[in-house]
């Protein structure tokens, strides 16, 4: 099973500059970890100490929201996972 990744350009630059990502899972935490798995500095940027989604990242399935069941929404052959992740500043 194929899953696209859509990478927020903040990620891009910890996965060699790639806006998207080929991963394999059955559920939207599945395929995160597919991609940690190859990009572990992803994980210091997208998860808390407790392993926990950051409050300032999203995961959409299919241009949807996920939320609140981020790391449990089904995925299938075919679908999109667009990585949010939401920064304020000036």
């Amino acid at each position: 099973m194929s899953i696209t990744v859509n990478l927020h350009p903040i990620l891009q630059n910890l996965a060699g500059g790639q806006e998207l990502v080929e991963v394999t899972g059955q559920t939207a935490g599945e395929c995160r970890d597919d991609l940690e798995s190859r990009f572990p500095v992803i994980k210091q940027v997208i998860r808390g100490s407790r392993g926990e989604l950051r409050h300032y990242c999203e995961i959409l399935v299919n241009s949807k929201s996920t939320y609140p069941e981020e790391l449990t929404a089904p995925v299938k052959d075919g679908d999109q996972i667009d990585v949010m992740c939401f920064f304020a500043g000036g």
